[in-house]
């Protein structure tokens, strides 16, 4: 089981321009790859919960009468496995069946993929909270937390929006020790080395060595404003992505 699906995420990931060579290193080397793939119960339950429905819910309402006996049973297998059990009915045919319940029955106000209740999921840490002033505040103690997120992304860690327009976004890039360059005239993590100070704007790096960081708008590229001049900078990180993070889709 583990190989097929490893053999079909390196196939999806090829199709999406991943080179393959670099797709399984990378995930050996994060130790990424699951060691077995499997119904995740706990996946079930938060969704169960979530929607206030019962598992005898989801057979009524997806399979024939003279069915829904067999496959209670069916599930139950699934759901409380036994080593080298015979499968008829698999774990993929249980989420794929499952996702389409969850999105035609419950109001959950997200879609709920078939893959958010099979194998593992990768987490990184929320390093901290973007504030009005461009100045990102770190999280400590109880206020760090995870999310789910896309294996690619599993170097990152990720910034929260704290500002109203933008509430619960979660900006993505990869913690430096020095000033990466791809940052520069992009949209950026950075620390001022002075202040200590870590800023997150628009990177504009000066000829002297310095760096201004600029608010700009991302609907037309005009600066809005300067939120730091002529300073130097600790380090730097490229935004990877930014998006609402969900946890029913991973």
């Amino acid at each position: 089981m583990n190989h097929l699906m490893n053999k079909k995420f390196m196939e999806y990931s090829v199709k999406s321009s991943y080179n393959s060579e670099f797709v399984e290193s990378y995930m050996k080397r994060k130790d990424l790859l699951p060691k077995e793939f499997k119904f995740r119960r706990t996946a079930l339950d938060l969704l169960l919960k979530e929607s206030n429905k019962k598992i005898s819910d989801f057979v009524k309402d997806t399979y024939k009468e003279n069915e829904q006996k067999n496959k209670l049973a069916q599930i139950s297998k699934i759901l409380n496995p036994k080593p080298n059990a015979p499968k008829y009915f698999t774990e993929n045919d249980l989420a794929n069946d499952l996702a389409h319940w969850f999105n035609d029955f419950c109001d959950l106000n997200t879609v709920v993929s078939a893959n958010f209740f099979i194998g593992e999921t990768c987490q990184i840490s929320v390093f901290g909270s973007l504030f009005g002033n461009g100045q990102i505040d770190i999280n400590k103690g109880k206020d760090i937390y995870k999310i789910n997120i896309h294996p690619k992304y599993s170097n990152c860690v990720a910034v929260e929006s704290k500002i109203g327009s933008s509430r619960g976004l979660m900006r993505l890039y990869v913690p430096k020790k020095n000033i990466d360059r791809n940052a520069d005239n992009r949209f950026a993590i950075a620390q001022d080395k002075k202040t200590k100070i870590i800023w997150f704007g628009f990177l504009e790096p000066k000829s002297n060595g310095k760096y201004d960081i600029l608010d700009k708008s991302y609907s037309t590229g005009k600066t809005i404003g300067q939120l730091a001049e002529n300073i130097n900078l600790a380090w730097s990180s490229e935004i990877k992505a930014s998006y609402y993070p969900t946890i029913y889709n991973i």
